[in-house]
């Protein structure tokens, strides 16, 4: 029989032998983990970057600007005499430009190539606007504009700035889109689609809410979508004469050209922004041949073409319900769209039987990695990987803080 003390002798004596043993050969370091996804979220702290096996944060959390293609980001610091700007390169976060900015601004935009960054004065009602504007060498040009002006997009060329116009300045009701001449310092009103300037009187005036946006680099198109604006009219409807409210419209996706300067709005069908602006969400696909636009509250997906700007179909689909907000994303293909809302996600096959799952807690953005069958689904404090098919649990990454995840990257 082995009695306590006969137990702990024996382990004595292993321990010994081991121990003997570790002298007779060198000793072996813990393998460490492989280097895992990188997943770019927002979290309370601001965008960072998190290996998505290990947990570490490679890049500390702070507010920042995003490249439409996600492939860098801008951060703008007030160290007391001035403003530092540093742009850094995505997944990695290596530094890829800085400078110094007089005055207390803050970044806003920053251009696709990563060149350009766009600073402005705090947000909110004013009366004056300053803009700036700083590549690697710091401030190349500035100016103080009456009105209060938010930076959208810089043009490719970066030769213009696209902003918009809040009206009445300190007050504002709506507001309309205007290009920037930062070679003259001139707000100027965009061309129609067919490249033509917009005579006085006739640029769009919107009260809607920008809810999302998306990049087409192919295209160099940036979409947004606007819901609830019951007053808008469209610049084609102004050129026609038509001064009265157009009822039946109340979400559109406005599209701005970054290399012709033009902008053109896509009409949604009714009911579509008649429900709750955050119910809404926009995904476009990496191959661009599909836009869509999901009301989560009707259970619509409208199907757009980003080519024609038109609306080529409306799918009906059993959207995820719940009281956050709705999300989207489009497989690179755009065969497959991915919904996620309250604690569910429906992937809907166009033309196939869709697949849906339950998650643990809120839904806080999806990002879909490409070339996989991986999809990244942001919650409460975490992110989680699934299998895209079947929703199978892959793994879990605490995120302490974590407001979405917005983008990951195989490594």
């Amino acid at each position: 029989m082995t009695t306590r003390r006969t137990f702990l002798h024996l382990a004595g004596v292993t321990a010994a032998a081991t121990a003997l043993g570790a002298c007779d050969s060198p000793r072996r370091a813990e393998p460490k983990p492989a280097p895992g996804d990188l997943l770019i979220v927002e979290t309370d702290a601001g965008i960072s970057v998190v290996d998505a096996a290990s947990g570490q944060v490679t890049v500390p959390a702070a507010p920042s600007v995003l490249t439409g293609d996600r492939t860098q980001l801008a951060r703008a610091e007030w160290t007391g005499k001035g403003t530092r700007l540093a742009t850094y390169r995505l997944p990695g976060g290596q530094v890829v430009t800085g400078g110094m900015v007089h005055d207390k601004l803050e970044a806003r935009v920053v251009s696709n190539d990563g060149r350009l960054v766009a600073l402005a004065s705090p947000a909110g009602p004013r009366s004056r606007t300053t803009i700036a504007v700083a590549d690697g060498s710091g401030e190349r040009s500035r100016v103080d504009l009456p009105g209060n002006l938010e930076p959208e997009a810089f043009d490719v060329s970066g030769q213009y700035l696209f902003v918009l116009d809040y009206l009445p300045p300190t007050a504002p009701d709506r507001y309309r889109v205007r290009s920037l001449d930062l070679r003259t310092g001139k707000l100027e009103p965009l061309l129609n689609r067919s490249k033509a300037v917009l005579p006085p009187g006739a640029e769009e005036e919107m009260r809607g809410q920008g809810r999302q946006a998306v990049y087409d680099p192919q295209r160099q198109q940036l979409f947004t979508l606007y819901t609830h604006q019951p007053d808008h009219l469209h610049s084609r409807e102004l050129l026609a004469g038509a001064r009265d409210a157009a009822p039946h419209v109340h979400a559109f996706i406005h599209t701005l050209h970054l290399t012709e300067r033009w902008a053109y709005c896509i009409d949604l069908p009714e009911p579509f922004g008649m429900r709750a602006a955050e119910r809404h969400a926009i995904a476009l696909s990496a191959d661009g041949s599909r836009l869509c636009v999901v009301d989560a509250v009707i259970g619509n997906v409208a199907v757009i073409d980003p080519t024609g700007l038109n609306v080529v179909s409306t799918v009906p689909t059993n959207a995820p319900a719940g009281d956050g907000p709705t999300t989207a994303a489009l497989t690179a293909d755009g065969v497959r769209l991915v919904i996620g809302g309250g604690d569910k996600v429906l992937v809907m096959r166009f033309g196939g039987s869709p697949v849906r799952w339950s998650t643990s807690a809120q839904v806080r953005g999806l990002a879909l990695l490409d070339g996989t069958e991986k999809v990244y689904v942001g919650q409460d404090g975490a992110v989680t990987a699934h299998d895209l098919g079947t929703g199978e649990l892959l793994s879990r990454t605490e995120v302490p803080g974590l407001v979405a995840v917005r983008h990951a990257v195989a490594r």
